[in-house]
């Protein structure tokens, strides 16, 4: 009789330590030892995926592989992508997608891209497990495709939600069904997105993270008051602020600058696109304020610097301190690029 090799002997909860540990090192490597033996396959499938794409033309196979094939897989799926935009898949397939977020009860992270508004979303029935929502409009630019918080009232328990290029808004007075997304939303990150009057983002009563990026791709409005009412008036109740206008001639940059006196709660901010502010900006920075991050597009703006002591400028950005504060002075000249997340993906298309 062959005696079974000591390292497949050893307990369950070890083994999953081990997993985890390669998992954060070496995706192919947990892969390896997964298929190895029966047992390690089924503590390791869980590592392997975790993240599933597809398209709305392969989702019916999804749906039918999810009740058979992968049902094992049901409890490590916790991100669920549709990548390709489709206008009779979102309105009329859209039954298939609920019934895969149903039986796929751990998926807390949902990304959609859109081929139009978001109003399909409206007829969704109630989801209580998605935390992180991500919105991609695949609108050509002549076409900015509109969103309306109201059309999320079936996600509950949304935290994290993120919008690419759309045009906000909001119906006044509020509907009711709007208002359990505007408490529950506590990250709000937008990019490229356009809004109108009433639309603000003080809707969002609990914002804990705002984070607004623009590329060259929607500089016109970077030149709106509506942004710049942002600026001037972003939500008291913020702990970080990031505004990246991705304006990297200096000649571009704005010559306003955000007014944080009235966020008492605010820790982190990082400012891009904007010339170099004058003291008075600092001076007025709330009490909370940790840490200040300033991009500019020119070493000129660094070579000038504020009534303050630099401690360290040894080859990175160059760090000051304000009174209390530290203040990053960073050099950008370059485009903005959003970096991609290293994540365990299922391939449908694969299947």
């Amino acid at each position: 009789m062959v005696p079974s090799c000591a390292f497949t002997a050893l307990p369950q909860e070890i083994l999953i330590q081990i997993f985890s540990e390669l998992h954060q090192s070496s995706k192919k490597d947990v892969q390896s030892l997964a298929f190895t033996c029966q047992r390690l396959h089924a503590i390791g499938q869980q590592f392997m995926i975790s993240e599933v794409n597809v398209s709305w033309h392969l989702l019916d196979i999804f749906h039918a592989k999810v009740q058979t094939s992968l049902y094992p897989l049901i409890p490590y799926i916790t991100s669920f992508r549709i990548t390709i935009p489709s206008s009779w898949g979102e309105w009329h397939r859209s039954e298939v997608l609920q019934d895969v977020l149903e039986k796929c009860f751990n998926i807390c992270f949902l990304q959609l891209t859109l081929s139009g508004s978001s109003k399909w979303l409206q007829y969704l029935s109630p989801n209580t497990n998605i935390r992180k929502l991500k919105l991609i409009s695949s609108q050509a630019s002549s076409r900015i495709a509109l969103f309306d918080v109201a059309d999320l009232h079936a996600f509950k328990a949304v935290e994290e939600l993120q919008l690419d290029y759309f045009r906000l808004q909001c119906e006044y007075p509020i509907e009711e069904r709007a208002v359990p997304l505007l408490n529950t939303v506590n990250v709000l990150e937008i990019l490229n997105c356009e809004w109108d009057y009433p639309f603000n983002m003080s809707l969002f009563k609990n914002l804990k993270v705002l984070n607004v990026y623009y590329t060259i791709k929607s500089e016109a409005f970077t030149f709106s008051e509506r942004l710049k009412n942002l600026a001037s008036h972003p939500p008291t109740k913020v702990k970080r602020l990031i505004l990246h206008l991705d304006l990297f001639s200096p000649v571009r940059q704005k010559s306003w600058y955000p007014s944080l006196r009235e966020c008492t709660d605010l820790e982190f901010v990082s400012l891009k696109g904007f010339r170099r502010p004058p003291i008075e900006f600092f001076e007025a920075l709330p009490d909370s304020l940790m840490v200040v991050e300033l991009y500019f597009a020119s070493k000129n703006f660094l070579d000038n610097p504020y009534p303050v002591t630099f401690y360290d400028n040894a080859g990175g950005p160059i760090i000051s301190k304000y009174g209390s504060k530290t203040i990053r002075l960073m050099r950008s000249n370059t485009p903005m690029v959003l970096a991609a997340r290293d994540m365990r993906t299922l391939n449908i298309s694969s299947i």
